[in-house]
């Protein structure tokens, strides 16, 4: 009777886990289709420029449009909760592992509501993390590219148009962000295209590049010779941080080497004069 209730309970949760996710998918499609906003705003405790780089990302990503959706979604939490409360029950109905009482029940509940809650942010968190690092790697070749489009007539505007759909085999999300920006120029112009983007990627290396082209729009200055600098400080500093962790590495391997080396061979090399002098005074 247990093993039953258990089922139902993880059927059922499961189930209205994913109408609720299937129907919060068609609706945000049934929204870009129509080209709306939603106007009710949910209460997050995030900040807006992290919300709109996970949604950049998310395009991408389906693991970080769901996990994203998940930490703004409470009913998706507590179906979750009851999810895994049912496997455990049903694990420890089966194999009788604790017994359960009030006390159990209220510990349960609360380690797997602290999971439900920080595993995700983590997840998302990494996630963002390692999609940042990517942006900036791959970003000087764009830079490049974007340079050489400018040099030969083609104006910013013209370049961003036509890299936020052919820049997939460099890197996915740069297009997400050229293709946002596109839209944000059709209506504001370049230059709040060029805000929006430092608003909302948090990269050291494309906030560079932001400030780089509104100084040449707003000044005038040579954008080709400007912009192939920039790739190439861009190059530098990443040279210069793998320079770096390269030689962090020797400090980081000291320890281990004290360990796993010069113990070892501290007693090789010793040991054997040790067993002659205990030897000699037996």
């Amino acid at each position: 009777m247990l093993i039953l209730l258990s089922l139902c309970l993880i059927f059922f949760s499961l189930k209205e886990l994913i109408n609720e996710y299937q129907y919060q998918k068609q609706k945000k499609s049934l929204i870009s289709l129509l080209k709306e906003e939603v106007v009710k705003t949910k209460t997050t405790n995030r900040k807006n420029n992290d919300v709109a780089f996970e949604k950049i990302i998310a395009q991408n990503s389906a693991s970080v449009s769901f996990l994203s959706r998940f930490q703004d979604e409470q009913l998706w939490k507590v179906y979750a909760i009851v999810v895994i409360l049912g496997i455990l029950f049903l694990i420890n109905t089966i194999f009788d592992i604790v017994t359960l009482d009030e006390t159990v029940l209220i510990l349960s509940l609360f380690l797997i509501a602290v999971v439900i809650i920080i595993i995700p942010e983590r997840l998302v968190k990494a996630q963002t993390a390692k999609r940042i690092k990517g942006i900036s790697r791959d970003l000087p070749l764009v830079i490049d590219i974007i340079a050489i489009m400018v040099k030969s007539g083609m104006t910013v505007e013209n370049s961003f148009n036509y890299l936020s759909t052919r820049t997939s085999n460099i890197n996915k999300d740069i297009e997400a962000i050229l293709e946002r920006a596109c839209l944000m120029m059709e209506v504001n112009g370049i230059e709040q295209a060029i805000d929006l983007i430092y608003r909302e990627v948090p990269s050291k290396e494309m906030r560079m590049f932001c400030t780089t082209l509104k100084r040449n729009i707003n000044y005038g200055d040579s954008i080709y010779i400007t912009l192939m600098n920039l790739s190439s400080e861009i190059r530098e500093m990443q040279r210069l941080n793998i320079e770096e962790k390269i030689a962090s590495i020797s400090a980081k391997m000291t320890v281990p080497m004290m360990f796993f080396i010069l113990f070892p061979s501290l007693v090789v090399i010793a040991g054997p004069i040790v067993l002659k002098i205990l030897s000699m005074n037996l």
